[in-house]
């Protein structure tokens, strides 16, 4: 067999689940199109969960710029945990990296990924850190003519520079960047960008379908991942820009949060998760902070 004949195993499966946001996902597909990791070592997976508006038609546009996989299933309703199982399913990867359309990677992220997880002596899970998350309202304007998929580490040097940050930077902040040190990191794992090694994922039994509503499927994976050992790992600079859109059911996201963290409890049963409760008496606080406050049992020094 020739040496052009030998196929390039990927090891990275960047999965991508989308609905009816085309030109999102472009913005998406163009930042993974100019990562410093070569493209013989990732592969893009984008599963669309009923879209009936031109995403196909994006995909193919990158057929000759990316090693990427379409993949449709039908519109039955929300079914992103889903999506992502058959993105994981037909991985190739040593390692999959969930991102949700609309983030627009770092240039060096996919390249950090992979080091950080090559490096680690045992599984990590890593959450990267998404700028401009949580932007609503007046806030979103100003800074939309600054961004940009085709350069998007001059983006995010200007996000970084006016304080556009991560809506989870306020815990890091309290709670330091070392999420071994946490009581309950699982509850940052947030599948906007994160990666995380495929035995693992498949050994932890990936994303629970049952799960066909916004939020809590892959705060439940990072329970079965944290239940399994693995630690959790930040790096600031394994990074990316949230590109602003309007949210579906923001309204009621509030509301969601609390019955899907009252069935985790009731699904786990951990000494971590029996605190999601008291989230409802301390609305300012995350979980972390209430378990680090009155839980007893944590070592850190929080500030105030």
């Amino acid at each position: 067999m020739s040496a052009q004949n030998v196929h390039q195993r990927k090891q990275i499966s960047v999965i991508i689940p989308t609905y009816n946001r085309a030109e999102l996902l472009r913005h998406t597909l163009i930042s993974l199109q100019h990562q410093t990791l070569s493209n013989d070592f990732f592969e893009v997976i984008v599963v669309d969960d009923g879209s009936v508006d031109h995403s196909e038609a994006v995909c193919q546009d990158f057929s000759s710029l990316l090693d990427i996989k379409y993949f449709h299933q039908q519109d039955k309703g929300f079914r992103a945990g889903k999506a992502r199982n058959i993105g994981a399913a037909i991985a190739e990867g040593d390692y999959l990296v969930f991102i949700d359309t609309s983030v627009v990677l770092a240039s060096h992220a996919l390249a950090k990924h992979l080091a950080t997880h090559q490096s680690s002596p045992t599984p990590i899970n890593i959450i990267g850190y998404v700028y401009a998350f949580g932007l609503r309202g007046n806030d979103v304007d100003p800074v939309i003519p600054m961004m940009s998929s085709d350069n998007a580490d001059a983006s995010l040097a200007y996000l970084k520079d006016i304080s556009a940050l991560d809506q989870r930077e306020p815990q890091y902040q309290l709670m330091g960047s070392d999420l071994s040190r946490w009581p309950a990191a699982f509850d940052i794992f947030w599948t906007c960008h994160v990666s995380v090694e495929r035995k693992l994922f498949i050994q932890v039994g990936g994303f629970d379908e049952s799960f066909t509503s916004w939020g809590g499927e892959d705060v439940d994976l990072g329970i079965r991942l944290f239940k399994a050992g693995s630690q959790f790992h930040l790096d600031r600079d394994i990074c990316s820009f949230h590109w602003p859109h309007p949210e579906e059911g923001e309204e009621n996201k509030n509301e969601q949060g609390v019955n899907i963290a009252q069935d985790l409890h009731k699904k786990y049963q951990l000494w971590e998760t029996s605190f999601y409760g008291d989230l409802y008496g301390e609305p300012n606080m995350s979980l972390n902070e209430v378990i680090a406050r009155f839980g007893g049992r944590s070592q850190l020094e929080l500030v105030g």
